[in-house]
């Protein structure tokens, strides 16, 4: 889980840059607008807060079993928005449902009793 979370947090860290380098001229919003700018500050925060905590969970900290419990609910309230979004279609729907099942397990097996010891 640890290593996801980084390479998650390194790959928002590379889509900020891509989104930087190319501008406006890959249907992005624009760094202008407050939405653009938000969404960057959004993206850079996750970003940091990923990579830090896949290093805490590396090390066996008590925050980082949190703080990656914390971030995998995020994402489980933050997928229904994605579909939304994009406007996608039904078989895209049913990954979505396959990929909140895994996030629920993920963090249910984060909060079980054996990772809470070894965390402690």
């Amino acid at each position: 889980m640890a290593w996801v979370l980084m390479l998650l947090g390194l790959a928002g860290l590379g889509l900020m840059g891509f989104w930087l380098g190319s501008g406006v001229g890959a249907g992005l919003p624009s760094l202008r607008s407050v939405w653009g700018l938000g969404l960057m500050l959004a993206l850079l925060l996750a970003s940091g807060l990923c990579i830090t905590g896949g290093q805490g969970l590396l090390r066996r900290y008590e925050w980082a079993r949190r703080l990656c419990r914390g971030l995998l609910v995020a994402l489980l309230l933050a997928s229904p928005m994605l579909l939304w979004v994009s406007g996608s279609h039904l078989l895209l729907a049913a990954l979505c449902l396959v990929w909140s099942a895994a996030i629920l397990w993920t963090v249910h097996t984060l909060n079980t009793r054996s990772v809470r010891q070894e965390f402690a």
